[in-house]
């Protein structure tokens, strides 16, 4: 007989004892919200269901680390954000690291992107080369801090505030470059006559 856990302590006491239906239905309950924090680092659907059942194993390899006083949310994101990052190391060969210099301020707000929804904007998100897109992903959406990122990407400081920078023109060349893919808010309209 299948038993359906009811309520996340009791899910959770399953998983921390090995139980496989217990692990089952903690990944169907936490599937989409993993999904959503892994589509932010990844190039597409593929790379963040990758991202996402390295994620799994280490909630699950960690579960009894969990410190129940704690949101389970909170834990969770971490773990998975982490997991993301760590499938960057692995699996990127190198990542073009920007130095400072070559960066020049845009901005911290762009009216074409708070008209967007967050679909597409996480269409173009992914778009991003992979350092681009994990930095812009940890500082805008995570609130991590550049020292933050630093210490998690095993960059430098600057690096991070370069590529948060490259980050936010690349998107802005995006969509420029390719009106057709703009919203219909955000593209601009001809008013005068011929």
């Amino acid at each position: 007989m299948f038993r359906k856990y009811k309520s996340l302590p009791d899910l959770l006491e399953g998983c921390r004892l090995g139980q496989n239906r217990a692990q089952r239905q903690l990944y169907e309950t936490w599937y989409s919200f993993g999904l959503s924090i892994c589509l932010r680092y990844a190039s597409g659907r593929q790379e963040a269901e990758e991202m996402l059942d390295d994620g799994f194993l280490k909630v699950l390899d960690k579960i009894s680390y969990y410190d129940e006083s704690k949101p389970f949310e909170a834990w969770f994101r971490t773990i998975v954000t982490h997991a993301a990052i760590d499938y960057y190391r692995k699996n990127q060969a190198a990542w073009r690291q920007v130095d400072l210099d070559e960066a020049h301020d845009i901005g911290t707000s762009d009216p074409m992107l708070e008209k967007m929804t967050a679909e597409e904007i996480l269409a173009l998100v992914q778009r991003l080369p992979a350092m681009y897109r994990t930095v812009f992903s940890l500082y805008v959406v995570d609130g991590y801090s550049h020292a933050e990122i630093a210490e998690l990407l095993q960059i430098q400081e600057s690096t991070s505030r370069s590529n948060l920078v490259k980050a936010r023109l690349k998107l802005q060349q995006l969509l420029v470059s390719h009106p057709e893919k703009q919203p219909a808010l955000c593209q601009k309209t001809d008013t005068t006559a011929s």
